[in-house]
């Protein structure tokens, strides 16, 4: 670890003291001047600055690599491209197109697979310092438990989508080599992985004792992290190991304080507006200002959706849509076409046939300011949990712990998003099915579906290309890479074996090769299901 995490143990709290200088409008951490180790060490007040500047590596990754690996936003991307559901053009050229691909360099050691293992342990080193220090610091209980709370509470979920993207789902891995739980900055550098069930011990740990010690802490942002996320976290944590009864009283905990759904006219308003427009079912959520943002690296601007009224390139619109994203064939036809959620056309004013066979999708779109083209800044509110998915959650556990009331969650559900043909299976694997469909529909590019769900669940990914009479199907370069891809083939369908390493990544090179704990037999396989 001393390239990658060791070292960034010592520059962390250099790093934050110096964030706490800028960012005015949004995560400011009310600083003009530089403040010594030894004060932010020995400060409440101080390490509540250096928690703020932990938040913002954790939405913005600014001192990382961009787009998919650009904080919790841009890994909202990584999960989905790598499903089924979305069909990325390569014209903008960039990680987004590896994610999509899955070419080789996106999980392997000598290729991008360091983008997240970086992000994610840079952030919990940051934590570390912070949990490290606080027990001694001087200041209010208060304010120590807060602080405390949400530490443990970033550094949980920062684990969480570790162990997601490096090793195969919990109930296939238990025993399996995990990720290495750095706890503490004084921590040996040489570390190994320890397994998949301790990594998750872990996890569990730390939202615990964050769920406990913001028990009477008011979130006072949507981008401040309290209880009511915590137990929306634990939903997460607790549906990957299968534990739903404790999945079920997590995400009920969440949901019934988020309960009020988005109505028709706010979930077809394109997400973009979430915190300011006040959405009683968003839970936590992230703004982006002219100070705090990712250019035109979010989502808002991949997906090729501004209206046709302002043409069809670049910047003929209000701001820079790069033309890259659509939603696949398979997807559309999930929806009625009278539901609220049917947001699908195509470009058919658009010369070329590459973009104009396909379905443009208006669940994320950004027309920004005054400015129009020339604004070179998204700045949307980017949603990161819902009451819907708790919704979901609850439905999904259970059905599972076959309790009789998964139906009546998932009709509530379709209910309030106009379906008229609501799922009539009671139990078992049709309702799971009709669940696991409905997360599909509902989540999209919200960074819960996607790779994660087919990792969890152990279903196949699947994609059919486009042909001649089927033109809304994945472009040519979205099924090489898979497996059974036969170009001649009337339908040609590109597949990987539910939790094929190739969706996962492989551990870093330079991490193999400085942690003396660590040796090659310590590696992820590229691919294959062992």
């Amino acid at each position: 670890m001393k390239n990658i995490v060791k070292s960034l143990q010592y520059i962390a709290l250099g790093t934050v003291v110096l964030m706490q200088t800028g960012c005015k409008d949004f995560l400011d951490a009310n600083s003009s001047t530089a403040t010594s180790e030894n004060v932010v060490l020995s400060s409440a007040s101080q390490l509540e600055r250096v928690l703020t500047a932990t938040y913002r590596q954790l939405y913005f990754n600014d001192q990382g690599m961009d787009r998919v690996y650009a904080g919790l936003p841009g890994l909202q991307m990584y999960v989905d491209l790598g499903g089924a559901d979305i069909v990325s053009h390569t014209n903008m050229g960039g990680n987004q197109v590896t994610a999509y691909t899955y070419e080789p360099q996106k999980t392997q050691t000598t290729g991008l697979s360091n983008g997240i293992w970086t992000m994610m342990y840079k952030i919990i080193n940051q934590t570390n310092i912070i949990i490290e220090a606080l027990p001694a610091a001087q200041g209010e209980e208060t304010l120590k438990n807060q602080i405390m709370g949400q530490a443990k509470a970033i550094r949980g979920l920062c684990y969480f989508h570790l162990i997601q993207n490096y090793q195969q789902t919990y109930m296939l891995a238990k025993q399996k080599p995990g990720v290495i739980l750095r706890l503490s900055p004084k921590e040996s550098e040489n570390l190994p992985r320890a397994t998949v069930e301790q990594t998750y011990a872990q996890i569990v740990k730390d939202l615990t004792d964050a769920k406990s010690l913001l028990a009477n802490y008011t979130q006072p942002n949507k981008w401040t992290i309290d209880k009511y996320v915590v137990s929306g976290q634990l939903a997460r944590v607790y549906s990957v190991m299968n534990n739903w009864q404790g999945a079920y009283q997590e995400a009920k905990t969440a949901y019934t304080n988020y309960s009020q759904l988005m109505t028709k006219t706010q979930y077809q308003s394109g997400f973009d507006d979430v915190i300011t427009n006040n959405y009683a079912e968003v839970m936590w959520a992230v703004p982006f200002t002219t100070t705090n943002n990712l250019g035109g690296g979010t989502q808002f601007n991949f997906w090729y959706n501004q209206d046709e009224s302002y043409g069809e390139g670049y910047t003929d619109g209000p701001i820079y849509s790069f033309l890259d994203f659509f939603a696949d064939g398979q997807y559309e036809k999930l929806f009625e076409k009278t539901e609220d959620r049917y947001q699908f056309w195509k470009r058919t004013k658009n010369a070329s046939k590459e973009w104009s066979t396909k379905w443009a999708y208006n669940k994320y779109k950004h027309y920004g300011d005054a400015n129009g083209a020339k604004q070179g800044n998204t700045r949307p509110e980017v949603s990161l949990m819902r009451g819907s998915e708790m919704l979901l959650i609850m439905a999904e556990a259970s059905a599972q712990l076959n309790n009789g009331e998964g139906l009546g969650y998932l009709n509530r559900l379709q209910t309030a998003r106009g379906v008229k043909s609501l799922t009539v299976a009671a139990s078992g694997t049709p309702l799971l099915e009709a669940i696991y469909v409905e997360r599909r529909k509902e989540l999209l590019c919200e960074g819960v579906t996607g790779i994660y769900d087919l990792l969890r669940l152990q279903k196949p990914l699947v994609r059919i290309q486009e042909t001649a009479t089927y033109v809304e199907g994945h472009y040519t370069w979205g099924v090489t890479n898979l497996n059974g891809y036969v170009a001649s083939s009337p339908a040609p369908t590109g597949t990987f074996p539910s939790n094929d390493y190739r969706m996962l990544c492989q551990i870093p090179q330079l991490e193999i090769a400085n942690n003396t704990a660590l040796s090659e037999a310590d590696q992820n396989p590229y691919s294959g299901t062992n």
